[in-house]
């Protein structure tokens, strides 16, 4: 009995070592994935049945076991079939080595041993089994432990009172086994994401710590102890933020913990730094209360984010915007920004100023169709028909979104001037100017420069058409007649003996007499186009657009009327008043054109031989002969 014992401990003991050793000497090749690391726990395994088959134990009159068949169903198990077959093959060498009468018996074990092993690892759902899967394959490892002997036995006198205590004998240990080797398997795995999680912790570049209840570290990272100033995490634990911290500022970080704590929920907090040394800086900080088993908060994790830069920037920024809020508020032009909806983000108070009719709507989240209908229907915005008002928003919307400039007048006079400057986000700048000094100035320029055009253009004794005038009139009817839009008819004017007039009253009389004449022929005039001209002299002559001859010879013989019915005095003349001579030249709508030149030569042929008729009449030209179609002395 004795040697029962002392072989079934040494049996156990060897499966003990081996799973010790397994467990705690933590090779690095012991812990490489892959076929090699199997390859490796069927060596030790194998080495492992050598041992337990050299202690072999009696429990009956010539009956002999061991727990080979433990260490390689086990070594299957677990380490798969590169394991168990290896343990398999090492123990069947050893038991042929061994040899005597029980050789096949034991090599049959041994293979029944792995194929249990290899069945378990099969439908095992984890590397490390569960206790189920466990207790299932010690059970099965107890039940096949007496296959071999059951089947190569020649006779059955090993009977159940021997194979009983042998299977329980397996099934204790397998199962010892297999949970010592799970449990060192789900320690490693442990081991593992704890490493793992480390690393990631130690890696962070941010602080990251853990207090227990009384602002002790009790974990910190290397960022942590950057943060702090200190050489090492070690130097940080067991410590509070007294011991590094001046104290006013170690009280507040204790405060927002302690308000932590209070709302039992994590908070942020930014909070300012400032180091035993002097130097500052600021954090972005987490906090998170944890609790254990039973609910009880035990502890604070805190995460802190340096924001120091931030912070600077911040502050850079903001001066930066104050700087340019003043710039931009000093400046004499109006700034206004639109988004890419044309609704207003951003003006200044130049801008407002200048339309102070709508400022009340020139404020940032206002429609620039809001502002632009408003400043109309208050009058601030003029000279747009109210049936056109809709057009004209829409269209000066448009404009916002393409650059150019637009200058407008206001309701009090003053002239403004919009230069849109879109971005390629679809968004707009447009710089508003008081433009009213140099519009002035302009305006002035432009009318002393009409007034400019008026005089060069204008007689000064008549205030009739000068002769440069004229003949640019005579060229633009000439070519509007060839583009078929009209005819045109021409008068050619002569005072008659007007010589005689200015030799017998003197050359005052005379431009007396020649201004009366003009207003005469300007009192003729029937359409706004029809333009009188001083040709020369005594001579003058009087553009007809759209007038045909007929009618031409009606507003010759009403000048001639009205002439004479002014009774200027003229000894000069044998009719005893002024009177003048005309002639009458017509193109007629859709007929040939001629040059201006060839026109007036053919009115003043018509002239000529109205003075050779006479005097006092009014003659037209006839391409054969002229013949006189009013004539009347009176």
């Amino acid at each position: 009995m004795n040697s029962l014992w002392i072989g079934l401990l040494a049996n156990t003991a060897i499966v003990a070592l081996v799973i010790s050793f397994w467990s705690n000497l933590r090779l690095a090749a012991f812990d490489r994935p892959g076929a090699f690391h199997r390859l490796e726990i069927g060596c030790l395994f194998g080495m492992g049945a050598i041992g337990v088959m050299s202690i072999p134990f009696q429990i009956s009159e010539g009956f002999f076991i061991d727990l080979r068949m433990t260490m390689i169903g086990t070594a299957a198990f677990i380490g798969g079939p590169v394991a168990g077959v290896v343990t398999a093959l090492v123990a069947a060498i050893f038991r042929i080595y061994l040899g005597g009468a029980g050789v096949l018996i034991g090599l049959a074990g041994i293979v029944v041993a792995a194929a249990v092993g290899l069945i378990g690892y099969r439908f095992k759902a984890a590397e490390a089994p569960s206790i189920k899967e466990s207790v299932i394959f010690a059970l099965a490892m107890a039940a096949s432990s007496s296959v071999p002997s059951l089947i190569l036995s020649l006779d059955n006198s090993s009977g159940l009172h021997i194979r009983l205590p042998f299977m329980t004998i397996v099934f204790l240990a397998s199962l010892m086994a297999s949970l010592a080797i799970a449990n060192e398997l789900r320690r490693r795995e442990i081991d593992q994401r704890n490493h793992m999680y480390r690393h990631v912790i130690d890696s962070l570049p941010d602080a990251l710590n853990v207090k227990d209840r009384e602002g002790r570290f009790i974990m910190a990272n290397p960022a942590t102890a950057e943060l702090m100033h200190v050489d090492g995490v070690c130097t940080l634990i067991g410590k509070t933020d007294f011991d590094f911290y001046p104290a006013e500022i170690a009280a507040a970080f204790k405060l927002d913990e302690e308000k932590a704590y209070r709302a039992a929920v994590p908070i942020v907090e930014e909070q300012e730094l400032a180091h035993l040394d002097g130097t500052k800086a600021y954090l972005s900080t987490l906090k998170a209360p944890f609790t254990d088993a039973d609910g009880q908060c035990i502890g604070l994790i805190t995460h802190n984010r340096d924001i120091t830069d931030k912070k600077r920037l911040e502050v850079a920024l903001t001066q930066s915007d104050r700087r340019a809020a003043e710039a931009l508020s000093s400046i004499s032009d109006g700034l206004v920004m639109f988004d890419k909806d044309l609704t207003l983000v951003f003006c200044n108070e130049r801008y407002r100023s200048m339309f102070s009719m709508t400022a009340d709507l020139r404020v940032p989240g206002t429609a620039a169709a809001a502002i632009l209908y408003a400043s109309i229907a208050r009058g601030e915005l003029i000279g747009i028909p109210q049936e056109q008002v809709a057009q004209w928003v829409e269209a000066a919307l448009s404009r916002l979104r393409e650059a150019g400039t637009v200058q407008f007048p206001l309701s009090d006079g003053r002239w403004i001037e919009s230069r849109t400057r879109p971005t390629p986000e679809g968004s707009c700048f447009v710089i508003c100017s008081d433009i009213t000094a140099a519009k002035q100035h302009e305006l002035k320029l432009q009318d002393m420069n009409d007034k400019l055009s008026v005089l060069a253009e204008t007689d000064g004794l008549t205030g009739l058409r000068n002769r440069r005038a004229f003949d640019a009139v005579m060229v633009q009817e000439i070519e509007r007649v060839g583009r078929g839009e009209g005819g045109l008819a021409l008068l050619m004017v002569d005072v008659d003996y007007f010589k005689r007039f200015n030799d017998t009253y003197g050359h005052g009389a005379g431009d007396r007499c020649l201004k009366a004449v003009a207003d005469c022929l300007r009192a003729s005039v029937r359409n706004p186009t029809d333009s009188a001209a001083r040709y020369g002299g005594e001579e003058m002559a009087l553009v007809l657009p759209d007038t045909d001859e007929k009618a031409a010879l009606a507003i010759a013989e009403d000048f001639c009327r009205r002439l004479r019915e002014l009774h200027i005095p003229h000894s000069g003349s044998h009719i005893g008043i002024v009177t003048a001579s005309v002639g009458v030249a017509a193109l007629p709508s859709g007929g040939p054109v001629i040059k201006a030149t060839r026109l007036v030569s053919r009115a003043d042929e018509a002239l000529y031989a109205a003075k050779g008729a006479g005097r006092n009449g009014v003659k037209t030209w006839e391409p054969s002969r002229p013949r006189i179609v009013h004539s009347d002395i009176a």
